[in-house]
């Protein structure tokens, strides 16, 4: 049983104890149904107030790790309601026949202390909610800062870059920068075959690595997650997925004959968030713009130095 399940349950249940004890008290009071219902309903209703806290706190994991706070919250209600209630009730000197009526008015207070005790916990657990979910949201705008940082520094590294094997070496570092994935390898793919320039991938054949190049150099996503089972795994010849472990492309437009295309491979999420993807797609284009330069300038190409398996 879950932490939060064996929560909900206790509160539930001593919501159900309570709303049944007033009945009872209310119906031991007095035979009139109006009294009745006036003096023990809204009691029973507080108490089933509880309940459904319970049934709420159970259902919902968002407040797990405030569930010790508003159980002592509860206790703590009952407790200074409990007090408070006995102080009142002796303070008057009561009657030994009126013992009864000590009872009542002692579980009234039991009642109310514990309805007031978890709805003040249950707004202490709401703000450090909140106060967990700012910090979170500071936390991913701070990585975010670091990341775009880097990536500018990587931006003009790539700007002074002179070769294509430098610029595939810096989108390399950058990838392991940004994601920290270090399984990464440059592949240019042109129409007749693919050339592995820079990697520091192992224990994959360059095969595998070439084929995913291609692959992800036919899609319109700058940047994709391929994983095995999935529809857009390329296949090997004889039909079946040719890699048992996901993998990550980013398409660096260079020229009309050559695309760059980054593929890491390893233990990949399974989706990137808007931040990264953004930032990636940021890294492409610079590379591209780069690439297109240093493609120009070394002319038409004939063909990729590894063909295709």
């Amino acid at each position: 049983m879950e932490r939060r399940h064996l929560y909900g349950a206790t509160f539930g249940i001593v919501g159900l104890l309570l709303a049944g004890i007033q009945l009872v008290h209310a119906a031991e009071q007095t035979d009139v149904a109006i009294a009745i219902a006036v003096d023990g309903v809204p009691f029973a209703l507080l108490g089933l107030t509880l309940s459904f806290t319970g049934y709420w706190l159970g259902s919902s994991a968002e407040y797990d790790p405030d569930l010790p706070r508003i159980a002592a919250w509860a206790v703590g209600g009952t407790a200074l309601f409990t007090a408070v209630a006995a102080l009142m009730l002796f303070s008057q000197r009561v009657a030994t026949g009126t013992v009864p009526r000590v009872m009542y008015t002692a579980i009234d207070g039991v009642t109310v202390g514990a309805v007031a005790g978890t709805l003040i916990g249950l707004y202490d657990a709401r703000s450090h909610h909140h106060r967990r979910q700012l910090q979170r949201e500071r936390d991913r705008t701070e990585a975010f800062a670091r990341k775009a940082a880097d990536l500018n520094n990587y931006g003009r590294a790539l700007a002074q870059s002179s070769s294509v094997e430098e610029v595939g070496a810096f989108c390399i570092q950058a990838v392991s920068s940004l994601l920290g994935y270090d399984q990464t390898t440059y592949v240019e793919v042109e129409p007749d075959g693919e050339r592995i320039v820079s990697s520091t991938v192992a224990g994959v054949p360059d095969g595998e690595i070439r084929r995913l190049a291609r692959h992800a150099a036919a899609q319109d996503d700058v940047v994709r997650i391929q994983r095995p089972g999935d529809d857009t795994t390329v296949a090997t010849p004889s039909g079946s997925p040719d890699l048992s472990m996901a993998s990550l492309s980013i398409v660096l437009d260079g020229a009309a004959q050559t695309t760059g295309v980054l593929v890491t491979v390893g233990d990949i999420e399974a989706e990137l968030s808007s931040e990264d993807e953004q930032l990636l797609e940021l890294l492409a284009s610079h590379a591209g713009m780069v690439l297109e330069q240093l493609y120009r300038h070394r002319g038409p190409q004939t063909s990729a130095s590894e063909p295709t398996e």
